[in-house]
């Protein structure tokens, strides 16, 4: 038998059956641990998360990760020591027996005297400082290879019995996992946590490099050896076995197996450095994003842009690869949900089209736009299920297929030019068009691999050079990368009503607002918006304009006054808005950035003093006590380079602004949302939900009322499919109008009347930064969510209900169009469903941020946060005790729910139901 793979990872299992992903366990014993495995490089600490248990190789973290309640298992082999260990060199050598030639490694005296110690200090000692409390044993047969007498024997199994109990003895918090070590079980069992083994279905061939299959002999040795492990001490089993990673189906089919023989699978390559399959499965939700970087510098300045909304509706977030630079290497399957690319006039480079060819031959999925970037005849064409009778464009006549995708926000037309014979041999076509001789064209098309939509049939440039969809993107992209139905991660709403925040970015403070007096706009907006509505308002300054040493020194005494009167105010939290508010952030640090920030005397741009120093100024000079800097707000045309986004990570500060929202019923198209965010270079720039007044009034030229039609930008992202927050977002400038300050009110006033939560622009950002890191990974039961600061999924209501017994830390539900919004009350949350709708009592909407939330039977127990007066309803409460800070409440019936209103923002409240 093979030895364990010296780097391990498992994951998260969905087995398909009858269409339907399900698992069934053999044993109904105590529950089974999930357990993961990766020695592969840069672990994936997010989706490694929502296991219980996890084992990696050290070397390649720094520490132990802290997420959760995962367990993190330090991969540590016991019977033999490789070279490329710390402690090797001080291995006396006369403690070698020999060598395991297949994987390198040096077999080691058990039955040294001096070896528990050496295992202990040299071994142990050092991965418990780094924070791990669990270590898997490997190599605990290596033994074998040498000793071959009965007393040699004995003395290797004596000698590994002194080490893991030495282990206990010094560190009893630790949990061990025995890989395999059949022969010393007898005396070590009571110190384990589990036992591994290899190889019951399909293994490695180390010797050869191939994958095998098990015998049945081989099954029934394993299974006698493991019976008393199972039967008589009661021990967790997890078996592992090897399949190749582009086999994903057979890995599947594989953990299975392992399942109904009562194993805790994990089905990987043999060198554990892929996501494999287990207990669970992770959904991935990341997909690799082509893009030609020599027509774009950056995705931000591509059409790219326009698939990021759909995508992120999904619940997916984008890795952009530039196919110019080097393609992203490893095994794809397991880690990307697919590849998307635009490919609008594109023809890949062959190292890129190498690497596209084996991802699809895996099994990737790939949707493409606008053009295919290969050559349509030979070896692709065959590949991609294609027929292009290479005879000259024609004009397209007319339309002979049209897939119910289409006609989303406008209807395709043949076009004159651009017709080319491509016919799909394979696949669903679309949309299919024919000319004068009847030739077919097959614009778009669910292929086995994926599928495509050429241009120009996906989305119609209108005069005003605005877009429409010709094909409804979610639903396209939902079939074409066959995405499985489970929950998906949602920013726009939180504990059943939709997420609101308001930002004020800091130009015109200065201002002087057409009202009596000319007071300065700054005050104007504190007054009228800020005190009046209570609501959580996130405010920004720009340094260069109200600090002494700016623009404007004669004003700064008094607007300086003017913002720590608002910056003290317990519903507004700091933000920064630059030090000169550069206009084009690409422009920084060259020759001619000058003249693309505010002009302020002796001040050459600098990225440091934009950023950290504008932060800094307004720490030490307008913020109270207590509070301090909490966002940076991207000025001018908010495309900063990843240089500039890091250095508010590094400032201690989140960021957001930019990503144009402007959908309005003069743009009424998806064309025009913007998505979460953009990450690149390593960093992640997080948009606005909505755009600002200076949008709806054509750049400050009025009408200067325009900022009311961001109430139908409200609406318009609220259909059956919700794609934004409400985002009140303005200048100070909007102050300085009565019809523009009319405008705002107006717009605070409808978003009143809304079921929202209210929230800071920091705490909507922190969600938006976990959408880009949340893990979801199923079972037989459900869904492990590793969520972060997120607090809310989706999933279609044909999916079921939530199981509230069944889970964990689900506060309750809420519905919305085809969908059920799902509350989460932790980073970390298990979510089980069930056919009916719970009887038991659930939150079904809150107004306040939910905190402390505790469950059990017939009791509940949380605490809610705003800063306006708070409303809850719950469900199934009309025979239980509601209480707010120990007060009875009485509620109103609202069809089969109960609502409470209180006058507080604050309560801890508690729910007893007899």
């Amino acid at each position: 038998m093979p030895y364990l793979a010296r780097r391990v990872c498992t994951y998260f299992l969905f087995v398909l059956i009858l269409g339907s992903w399900t698992i069934q366990l053999a044993r109904a014993a105590t529950p089974q641990p999930s357990v993961a495995f990766f020695y592969g490089e840069s672990p994936p600490i997010d989706a490694l998360s929502t296991f219980d248990w996890v084992v990696v190789e050290p070397g390649n973290l720094a520490t132990a990760p802290t997420t959760g309640t995962t367990r993190w298992f330090a991969y540590m082999s016991l019977g033999e020591i490789t070279a490329d260990q710390p402690y090797a060199k001080s291995l006396p050598p006369s403690w070698v027996l020999g060598k395991n030639d297949a994987w390198g490694g040096v077999i080691v005296d058990q039955s040294q005297p001096d070896w528990p110690a050496f295992v202990v200090d040299k071994m142990v000692t050092p991965l418990y400082q780094l924070g791990y409390r669990g270590l898997f044993l490997d190599t605990l047969d290596s033994w074998q290879i040498v000793a071959k007498t009965p007393q040699g024997q004995q003395a290797q199994i004596d000698g590994l019995a002194r080490a893991i109990r030495a282990i206990r003895i010094r560190y009893p918090d630790l949990q061990l996992i025995a890989n395999r070590g059949f022969e010393v079980m007898p005396s070590i069992h009571a110190d384990l946590a589990a036992v591994a083994f290899e190889s019951l279905y399909r293994g490695w061939d180390q010797s050869r490099k191939r994958y095998v299959e098990a015998s049945e002999s081989d099954r029934a040795w394993l299974k006698q050896q493991l019976a008393p492990i199972v039967n008589d001490y009661k021990l967790p089993v997890i078996a592992i076995d090897y399949v190749a990673p582009a086999k994903r189906a057979l890995a599947r089919r594989t953990a299975e197996q392992i399942l109904a023989d009562g194993f805790i699978p994990w089905v990987a390559d043999p060198y554990l450095k892929t996501i494999g399959v287990g207990l669970r499965e992770v959904q991935p939700r990341k997909v690799l994003f082509l893009y030609d970087g020599q027509r774009f510098s950056t995705p931000m300045r591509s059409d790219l842009l326009a698939l990021l909304t759909p995508l992120n509706y999904l619940g997916l977030t984008p890795e952009f690869v530039d196919v110019r630079g080097p393609m992203p290497g490893g095994v794809l399957i397991g880690r990307y949900a697919g590849i998307v690319s635009w490919l609008d006039g594109v023809t890949l480079p062959a190292p890129a089209q190498a690497w596209l060819r084996h991802a699809i031959d895996d099994g990737l999925p790939w949707v493409t736009f606008a053009g295919l970037g290969v050559e349509t005849r030979g070896d692709w064409a065959q590949r991609l299920g294609l027929i292009d009778d290479g005879k000259p464009e024609t004009p397209a006549r007319k339309i002979v297929t049209q897939s119910p995708l289409y006609d989303f926000e406008i209807a395709p037309r043949p076009q004159r030019d651009g017709f080319r014979g491509l016919t799909a041999k394979q696949g669903e076509p679309l949309l299919s068009l024919s000319d004068a001789n009847g030739r077919r064209f097959d614009a778009a098309a669910i292929m086995p691999w994926g599928g495509y939509v050429l241009d120009p049939y996906f989305r119609s440039e209108m005069p005003d050079q605005s877009n429409r969809w010709q094909l409804d993107p979610i639903a396209f992209f939902q079939r074409a990368l066959r995405l499985p139905p489970g929950p998906i991660a949602d920013v726009t709403t939180e504990n059943g009503r939709r997420v609101f925040l308001m930002h004020l970015d800091g130009d015109g403070f200065v201002s002087r607002a057409e009202m009596p007096n000319r007071p300065y706009a700054g005050e104007v907006m504190m007054n009228e918006v800020l005190k009046k509505y209570g609501l959580p308002a996130t405010v920004s300054v720009i340094e260069g304009e109200v600090a002494p040493t700016g623009l404007y020194p004669k004003d700064s005494p008094a607007v300086e006054a003017i913002a720590r009167q608002i910056f003290a105010l317990p519903n507004v939290e700091i933000a920064s808005h630059s030090f000169s508010h550069p206009f084009q952030w690409g422009r920084v640090n060259t020759n001619n950035a000058e003249d693309y920030h505010l002009e302020i005397p002796g001040y050459t741009l600098d990225l440091n003093r934009e950023i950290a120093g504008s932060i800094d100024y307004i720490n030490h000079r307008l913020a109270p006590p207590g509070k301090q800097t909490k966002v940076f707000l991207w000025t001018g045309d908010c495309k900063p380079m990843p240089d500039a986004v890091g250095l508010t990570r590094k400032a201690g500060v989140l960021n957001m602004n930019g990503g144009d929202t402007v959908i309005t019923k003069r743009l009424p198209s998806i064309t025009a949302v913007a998505p979460v965010g953009l990450p690149f270079g390593g960093e992640l720039q997080i948009f606005a939900p909505n755009q600002n007044e200076n949008v709806y009034t054509n750049d400050w030229t009025g009408p200067f009322y325009g900022y009311r039609r961001v109430i139908e930008t409200f609406e318009m992202t609220d259909g059956e499919r919700r794609l934004k927050p409400i985002n009140i977002y303005l200048h100070f400038y909007a102050a300085s109008k009565r019809a523009s300050l009319d405008a705002v009110q107006q717009a605070v006033s409808w978003a009143l009347k809304q079921p929202i939560t209210p929230m800071f622009a920091s705490q909507y950002i922190e969600r938006a930064n976990a959408f880009f890191s949340a893990t979801i990974a199923r079972d037989d039961k459900g869904f492990a969510i590793h969520a972060g600061a997120l607090r809310t999924v989706r999933i279609p209501a044909e999916l079921g209900y939530p199981d509230i017994a069944a889970s964990r830390n689900i506060a309750g539900f809420s519905e919305h169009g085809k969908e059920r919004y799902v509350h989460l009350a932790d980073d970390s949350a298990y979510l089980a469903l069930q056919a009916t709708a719970p009887t038991q009592p659930y939150l079904a909407d809150a107004s306040g941020l939910l905190k402390k939330w505790q469950s059990a039977p017939g009791k509940l127990s949380f605490a809610l946060d705003s800063t306006r007066p708070l409303t809850f309803a719950m469900a199934n409460t009309a025979r239980c005790s509601v209480r707010a800070d120990n007060v009875v409440l009485t509620p109103r019936n609202e069809a089969a729910l109960q609502r409470y209103t209180l006058s507080r923002h604050a309560a801890q409240i508690d729910v007893s139901c007899g």
